[in-house]
């Protein structure tokens, strides 16, 4: 994806070239958006496939009958009286689904304009702005998987016995997220994982 976003930046358009100190005007032809449009859904598609996968990871972790090791919802908290990490279960769901439904492809869709000089339209500016968000959501449900899984290895005691990289990425969560075990409003802290993810790829 990346080599061809490269070569489409740095290629001319359809527009003609105006070479005047040789007095020449070339004509690229490079006039369509495919290579863009294609890429991008490709790209979403399997991001938006990565994010399925971190959500069932998630889902694992909160069911206590599959797990069979951490209490419902990875509650540290009063079972019955606080809800642990399941209300933000919900929104990893909702976030999945919303990628699931994204990632249909712009590729295929064309509306002509300009007096059908343009008959058919790659749309890759809108399939580019469709894998931001779905790459957005990815790292929504990621964040609220990575701290479902500090809130678990809280529960069991095992920050010590980690693999030193699991440790790293324990000890950088905690650092900007507390152990939770009464209720609070989960959002602010799942958005600042999230912005922590997103600088950590930069």
């Amino acid at each position: 994806v990346e080599k061809i976003l490269i070569e489409e930046v740095n290629s001319a358009n359809d527009n003609p070239i105006v070479d005047v100190e040789r007095q020449n005007v070339y004509h690229g032809g490079n006039f369509h958006g495919d290579y863009v449009s294609l890429e991008m859904d490709k790209l979403k598609i399997v991001v938006a496939k990565m994010t399925m996968l971190a959500e069932r990871q998630l889902n694992y972790l909160l069911n206590s009958k599959l797990n069979d090791i951490l209490p419902p919802f990875v509650n540290l908290g009063k079972l019955g009286l606080n809800f642990g990490m399941q209300g933000v279960q919900f929104t990893a769901t909702s976030t999945t689904a919303e990628s699931q439904m994204l990632s249909n492809p712009m590729y295929v869709h064309s509306i002509p304009n300009n007096n059908d000089n343009q008959d058919i339209v790659s749309m890759g500016t809108n399939a580019a702005l469709i894998t931001k968000k779905v790459i957005e959501n990815a790292f929504e449900v990621v964040a609220i998987e990575l701290i479902t899984i500090v809130q678990a290895i809280e529960y069991l005691k095992v920050q010590d016995s980690v693999s030193s990289e699991t440790k790293k990425m324990y000890d950088e969560i905690r650092a900007i997220v507390p152990v939770f075990k009464e209720d609070v409003i989960m959002y602010p802290y799942v958005n600042i994982v999230k912005e922590f993810l997103m600088d950590s790829v930069k």
